[in-house]
């Protein structure tokens, strides 16, 4: 697993981290890291660096291409149902939201996101923790939270949405 530097800050542990799966994926010109934390929403104080914590990590940097594969997807998908959503019924072929990417693949996403941000959190499934990642993106100004499982796309929303445990508990009792 690649070198990690964890301190206790304001909201339990947390620290940086560098995902190679990423790197290409800026939209500012400096190349910052990327904040993870634990805990997301319930940030115990006397918060420790459990085993499914470090199970989390590690398939952090084991998975990253096929979690950041997920996450585009997710995240396309996400604004082809937001378009529709705004657009309804409307009949204009050449109509678009301003500032909302008309993106086909992921790969018309690069250069409109980055990611900031990832909460591990202290809910699991099949000894995985749930994971929420957050974007920056230049069609909102508050950006994107996506959840995940592994490599399944729980939700994708506001920024919030990265670090809601109820959000991971309830898909944990409704998923099959």
């Amino acid at each position: 697993m690649a070198q990690l530097e964890l301190i206790r800050g304001e909201y339990g542990l947390e620290g940086e981290v560098h995902l190679p799966a990423w790197e290409n994926w800026q939209i500012e010109e400096e190349v910052r890291p990327i904040r993870l934390d634990f805990g997301g929403d319930r940030v115990d104080e006397g918060q420790e660096l459990t085993e499914s914590y470090r199970k989390a990590l590690a398939y952090l940097f084991a998975a990253q291409e096929q979690v950041k594969d997920a996450l585009l997807n997710g995240i396309l998908q996400h604004l082809a149902d937001e378009e529709a959503d705004l657009l309804g019924g409307c009949l204009e072929d050449d109509f678009s939201m301003p500032g909302l990417p008309r993106a086909q693949e992921t790969a018309d996403l690069l250069g409109e996101l980055q990611l900031e941000e990832i909460h591990v959190l202290p809910v699991e499934k099949d000894g995985l923790c749930y994971m929420g990642y957050v974007f920056g993106c230049r069609w909102d100004e508050d950006g994107l939270g996506v959840m995940v499982h592994g490599c399944r796309v729980v939700e994708v929303g506001g920024r919030d949405t990265a670090l809601l445990c109820w959000l991971a508990e309830d898909d944990l009792r409704h998923f099959h």
